[in-house]
């Protein structure tokens, strides 16, 4: 009787032995599309302006600060209404600012998934949506009251507290500090 032969058993090869040269620059090729897809992406559709954006939720973001502005009319005090950038989008549905108030008087809360750099006239974009009007609140009497000045009335002037220990006034929009937790600004407005 013939002998068998008996075959000798190939070591199985595990799974990166299988790939070829071919397989294993394939992933490093798709890392780099995809990183490149993202940059030419974000080229040619810009994120949405930060004063536009409805903030998902209230302090859920990792940016919180708290800048104090205090508002003058004709050198009486007033405060910041508690709805201040509390507005209805396009859709009629409510619509948190990344800047707004979140109780009557003069604290105000930026808010953003990132830092960034708001000011005054950011302020203003908010607080006065319409171009048109602002709500202030006056407490003199101890007690809220609400009213509306028309902008068209007044003259806007800007100021914060400066390392001079005392409020400059800001004349040109490069001159304008960001909010931060220790920024102290001061709106005045002054009859035409």
């Amino acid at each position: 009787m013939p002998k068998r032969k008996i075959k000798e058993g190939v070591p199985k090869k595990n799974f990166f032995q299988k790939l070829g040269k071919r397989d294993l620059l394939l992933p490093p090729i798709i890392i780099g599309a995809a990183v490149l897809f993202g940059l030419v992406f974000t080229q040619i559709v810009p994120p949405p302006q930060i004063l536009s954006v409805c903030l998902k939720a209230h302090s859920l973001d990792s940016y919180n600060v708290y800048p104090r502005v205090q508002l003058f009319v004709d050198n009486k005090q007033y405060l910041f209404p508690g709805d201040v950038g509390k507005q209805p989008n396009e859709k009629g549905e409510e619509c948190l600012k990344p800047i707004h108030t979140d109780s009557v008087g003069d604290t105000l809360h930026v808010q953003y998934i990132r830092p960034v750099q708001l000011s005054l006239p950011d302020l203003m974009k908010i607080y006065s949506y319409d171009n048109k009007t602002v709500s202030i609140v006056d407490n003199s009497t101890g007690n809220y009251v609400n009213s509306t000045l028309e902008l068209a009335d007044y003259d806007i002037q800007y100021s914060y507290y400066s390392d001079q220990n005392e409020f400059t006034k800001i004349v040109n929009n490069s001159q304008f500090p960001p909010f931060s937790n220790t920024f102290f600004g001061k709106i005045d407005f002054v009859s035409k």
